[in-house]
């Protein structure tokens, strides 16, 4: 079996080549990995009720578990502006209402971060490095790939990297709408609530950035090249202001359209 995508967007003709990448890191009750924001890891609980019982192993007819999970801490997962904002914007509503097409013109980036005091930054010069490109096909996505760490840790209390000032409002400026990374957070982990990221790219409360969206905590394989691809967006269909997503990635060339 096959799959062919292409996808006509600003002049030019995006055609998917390549296998698919699924991007996402589960939530995972049984490893406890990953999880950050000192959360302890994800639970999952048997059912038990009357003398019936939720598990095959113990004898009950089906498996029947509740679990535990916060959508920020424990997995890739997906958010609107409703993190940060008094308003009501989930996710799921964002879904049904097509702000995030099925699949969406994106650019994978490198983005190796660097030492500043006594911080890592994701360097916005790596955003300035690919502005003609971003300019000539204006990607709706991006995928940012630091490779700082594996993410099936404990984040908590390591100071991950975070987005150095301006980058966050340079991709506003791209017409960005969903900013993807394989961090926590696009923010300092202990910054007084200031979010200057998630603040610049989400807008003001009053005048939010329209089915803008952040996924956080991605796992993006070393073996994807740097540009343009196809990016399918998949979120769990969750009433909340984050839901656990699979973001899959499919390798893609973007050629002009014939006029």
């Amino acid at each position: 079996m096959s799959l062919r995508i292409e996808l006509d967007h600003n002049g030019h003709v995006w055609r998917a080549q390549g296998q698919p990448t699924d991007l996402s890191v589960p939530i995972d009750p049984h490893g406890g990995l990953p999880r950050a924001w000192y959360k302890g890891p994800p639970e999952v609980h048997v059912v038990r009720s009357d003398g019936w019982t939720g598990s095959v192993a113990e004898g009950g007819a089906v498996n029947f578990r509740d679990i535990r999970f916060n959508p920020h801490a424990h997995g890739t997962h997906t958010e609107t502006h409703e993190h940060i904002h008094d308003a009501f914007d989930p996710i799921d509503a964002q879904v049904r209402s097509s702000a995030i097409p099925f699949v969406v013109p994106a650019f994978l980036l490198n983005a190796t971060p660097v030492l500043v005091d006594e911080d890592h930054v994701v360097p916005l010069s790596t955003l300035q490095a690919v502005q003609q490109q971003m300019e000539t096909h204006k990607p709706a996505a991006i995928v940012i790939r630091t490779g700082f760490s594996s993410p099936l840790q404990d984040w908590s209390s390591t100071n991950p990297p975070y987005l150095e000032s301006g980058f966050a409002d340079l991709l506003c400026t791209f017409g960005i709408q969903h900013l993807l990374i394989d961090l926590p957070s696009v923010d300092k982990e202990i910054d007084g609530g200031a979010l200057h990221a998630h603040n610049a790219f989400f807008g003001p409360a009053n005048t939010p950035r329209s089915g803008a969206t952040i996924s956080e905590l991605l796992s993006v394989p070393k073996s994807l090249a740097e540009g343009v691809g196809l990016l399918a967006l998949q979120i769990a269909p969750l009433v909340n202001d984050a839901a656990p997503s699979r973001p899959v990635w499919f390798p893609a060339v973007a050629s002009a359209s014939a006029t």
